[in-house]
């Protein structure tokens, strides 16, 4: 049978629990190394949470997991990054996930939300144990542009409030 197996990504505790995958339908291709899932399905590791109407998960030779593809009306994941830290949460047409790299790359009206700050575009890529996101370069998925057709993306970014009691006006200046 084909497995997904457990990948470390985002809280240390995550690539030690077990890969859990709920669907209406599955399809395993053992010659392929690869397995579709069909129907609502919610795949769950530790905090991470990854849902869709289709997945696809291609593993290699061994099974280690390379890749999962999710495919919704949107697509959704959610992790927590570090302990005591608000999940990142993400949607978009099309949410890829490489194992190895420990990347989403969010496809298609995509959003991030990352401690409050927003990314939204028609590609946004984000690195896990980096916590770093890329948002709109499209690499080889495309051409970058947004679905309306402006190619532009928009951020939101909060401002960080100072630890001695600062009142909501004296904020730190945030990155133009």
């Amino acid at each position: 049978m084909l497995y997904p197996a457990a990948s470390a990504i985002a809280l240390p505790s995550d690539s030690s629990q077990p890969i859990r995958i709920q669907a209406n339908a599955a399809t395993l291709d053992d010659k392929r190394n690869t397995a579709v899932y069909t129907g609502n399905v919610i795949i769950t590791q530790g905090s991470m949470r990854l849902a869709g109407s289709r997945v696809t998960l291609t593993t290699d030779a061994s099974g280690q997991l390379n890749k999962m593809v999710t495919q919704g009306g949107p697509a959704t994941y959610q992790q927590t990054p570090e302990a005591n830290k608000p999940p990142v949460k993400a949607r978009a047409q099309t949410i890829e996930y490489y194992a190895a790299d420990e990347r989403v790359v969010l496809i298609d009206n995509a959003f991030l939300e990352q401690s409050g700050n927003t990314f939204q575009g028609d590609y946004v890529s984000y690195d896990i144990p980096a916590q770093v996101v890329d948002a709109g370069r499209s690499g080889s998925t495309g051409s970058g542009a947004s679905s309306n057709g402006s190619g532009r993306i928009e951020i939101t970014i909060q401002p960080r409030s100072r630890g001695n009691g600062a009142t909501g006006g004296e904020s730190e200046p945030t990155a133009p």
